[in-house]
């Protein structure tokens, strides 16, 4: 197991009072990240139809932006240029080579807001660019 300082230095932690005062930092943190995100994708014409409650992820719909962002690989090299990764919906298709009659995933991207502020910051301004 851990040393025993490394024990030590975590008996804090326990404490009900720092955990909750640790708790609520965090979601004040998220939450004005996904809401400046949140604000940011609509401005850009980025549909997100389903807000993220308690995860850092967005699911994005890009469907409505013009060829060749309107699918996500298009999206994901554009994005390279600006050094700016997304990850392609594709990646989350529990249907590959469509067997089943489901939609596909490749109008939508998954970005997340768990970086810190200044680096979502400076995603966003690289999805503008583009």
């Amino acid at each position: 197991g851990p040393s025993l300082p490394t024990q030590r230095s975590c008996v804090p932690l326990l404490n009900p009072k720092d955990v909750i005062e640790q708790t609520v930092m965090l979601q004040v943190l998220f939450s004005h990240k996904r809401d400046f995100l949140l604000r940011r994708l609509q401005d850009m014409g980025i549909t997100v139809e389903h807000p993220p409650q308690g995860t850092f992820y967005c699911w994005c719909d890009i469907s409505n932006l013009p060829p060749p962002l309107n699918n996500c690989w298009g999206f994901f090299r554009e994005l390279l240029k600006e050094k700016v990764i997304v990850t392609p919906g594709v990646f989350f298709d529990v249907n590959p080579g469509s067997r089943r009659k489901f939609n596909s995933y490749d109008s939508f991207i998954r970005i997340s807001y768990g970086p810190s502020f200044k680096e979502v910051q400076r995603g966003l301004e690289g999805m503008q660019r583009v």
